[in-house]
């Protein structure tokens, strides 16, 4: 049973530390955190994959085998990582993530401007390492934290408004790294992303630095996956890291194709598709609300599959940007509904909250890193956009499998 201790604040001496921040404030403090993480992100995400495919002399393979690398290494570092939080409190290792989410991105600026005389694969060794630090300790925590701080029967509009921000943010990031990258090269780009990300931290500073005992052992935490109590969760989270790993790293590699590696083509295509979707957003976010997430998520499973075939069956910009529109569609109705019960569902677990959303990421990075294994066999014999068509099927899985994950678990 996880438990909650009164223990200094890690910053308690801090001037910068508020004791007395509210739910209210403190979920603000906390999506301020996040957006500022997410601006960092916007303007490398959609060219990360593109920067590995170009580095890597565009060979598909060893992107994929990159990938799958990344995600693989990752999996049994989340005990680790809940272990240590249960020592140190959830902002110190949300602190923690970022300053690894900052070394990432630095090894990628200094392995395009050669600055160190090291081998070229070191710095990308440097990239994976701070990767995981950032998903072995930032995740869970800021899950938790969220839970904690949202306003049960809101959660919907909570969930959609932060992805709503997101996009906001998401619009221009594409179209100011596009250019950058166009003017004056990734190293720029990275360098943006390395300040912007370093200074997330600022907002942590005014969370109060919570506790939690995260019980399972190493083993017991990959036999628990598989227990009745969290089965059905962790297959539907295998499933759903697995389909939407393609859309963050095949499909933009699919458009640096399309679009013959016009970097700012494809940065503004992306900003629109964004910009369409975002009004939808916050309405998805209501009725979710007022709804059945359950009904909310087989309708968006229905219009993302659909999404996912246009996607592969298209080869022109226009046929594209059809698709793209009707998929970013499916994909808020998809969100939004999955993410709201997931956390009302890690909201109910009580005790086992923090253990919940450690199960949650490790099943959600075995299904992105199985999906980069199996990319790498499917594309050998079949064209890049088939990866879409898989997702599409997967994406299926996910309803039928989503309907029996969401039921209460007891704690």
């Amino acid at each position: 049973m996880s438990t909650h201790h009164h223990r200094t604040h890690f910053f308690r001496s801090s001037k910068f530390s508020f004791k007395h921040l509210t739910s209210t404030e403190g979920l603000a403090t906390l999506t301020i955190n996040r957006m500022i993480s997410v601006l960092g992100w916007s303007l490398i995400g959609l060219f990360y994959p593109i920067f590995i495919y170009e580095y890597f002399h565009q060979s598909l393979v060893i992107v994929l085998l990159y990938f799958a690398i990344t995600f693989a290494v990752r999996i049994p570092l989340f005990w680790v990582g809940a272990k240590i939080f249960s020592r140190i409190g959830l902002v110190a290792s949300m602190i923690i993530g970022e300053i690894g989410a900052t070394f990432a991105l630095f090894a990628f600026y200094a392995l395009e401007t050669g600055i160190f005389s090291i081998p070229p694969s070191a710095f990308l060794l440097f990239a994976i390492i701070g990767f995981a630090i950032d998903s072995m300790f930032y995740w869970s925590p800021f899950h938790v934290d969220f839970i904690k701080m949202s306003t049960k029967g809101k959660l919907g509009r909570q969930i959609s408004v932060r992805y709503a921000i997101q996009s906001v943010i998401s619009v221009l990031a594409p179209l100011i790294s596009g250019w950058i990258i166009l003017h004056h090269g990734y190293e720029f780009n990275f360098l943006f992303g390395v300040l912007i990300t370093i200074t997330s931290i600022i907002p942590l500073l005014f969370l109060k630095n919570t506790f939690v005992q995260y019980e399972f052992g190493f083993w017991e935490t990959f036999q628990k996956m598989f227990e009745s109590k969290f089965r059905s969760m962790s297959i539907s989270m295998m499933a759903y890291g697995a389909e939407s790993v393609v859309g963050t790293v095949i499909w933009p590699l699919f458009l640096f194709i399309i679009f013959q590696g016009d970097y700012l083509n494809i940065g503004s295509f992306a900003a629109v598709i964004i910009v369409m979707s975002l009004l939808l957003e916050l309405f998805i976010g209501k009725e979710t609300d007022k709804f059945s997430a359950v009904k909310m998520l087989k309708i968006g499973t229905g219009v993302y599959a659909l999404g996912w075939i246009g996607k592969a069956i298209v080869d022109t910009v226009v046929g594209v940007f059809a698709a793209s529109t009707f998929h970013s569609i499916g994909s808020i109705l998809l969100r939004t509904p999955m993410d709201t019960l997931m956390y009302e569902q890690a909201a109910d677990c009580g005790h086992y909250i923090d253990e919940y959303t450690t199960l949650r990421e490790i099943a959600l990075t075995i299904g992105r890193a199985g999906m980069m294994f199996f990319l790498i066999a499917l594309t050998y014999w079949f064209s890049i956009s088939s990866a879409f068509l898989v997702a599409a099927v997967i994406s299926i899985f996910v309803l039928r499998i989503a309907r029996q994950s969401f039921s209460p678990v007891e704690g």
